[in-house]
């Protein structure tokens, strides 16, 4: 009997854990930019979706710069987040507004424009 009872403990603690992330997305740029565990954040830098990287590789007039900002208010502790991705399409760059207007709980500011422009300590320092 204690068998059972430590047997269906465990099953428990693992049931609530395992509903605690997130389930699995079937949106390509979600499975790849916002982490299913943690704080909803995307992940961009070293992808190919990463500024420096796409404005390298393609031109950094010939790619569509989306920066988004906004609040998540329903976790524990609110946070800010705010990032930049980059495009080869318009379409990609307003499909990716789509999927973080739908993951930010409030908009600050949301856009996509064709050219990549550094940002302004990427100017002040040179990076």
């Amino acid at each position: 009997m204690k068998t059972f009872k430590s047997l269906a403990c465990i099953a428990a603690t693992a049931f609530l854990v395992a509903s605690c992330t997130r389930p699995p997305s079937t949106n390509y740029l979600e499975r790849q930019l916002i982490p299913r565990t943690g704080p909803i954040t995307p992940r961009v830098k070293g992808t190919q979706y990463d500024c420096k990287i796409s404005a390298a590789e393609h031109g950094a007039s010939n790619v569509w710069q989306a920066n988004v900002g906004g609040r998540v208010l329903s976790d524990n502790q609110p946070y800010n987040v705010s990032t930049e991705a980059c495009f080869t399409t318009q379409n990609e760059c307003e499909g990716f507004l789509y999927l973080m207007n739908g993951v930010l709980e409030q908009i600050i500011t949301s856009r996509c424009q064709l050219g990549y422009e550094k940002s302004f300590f990427d100017k002040l320092f040179g990076s």
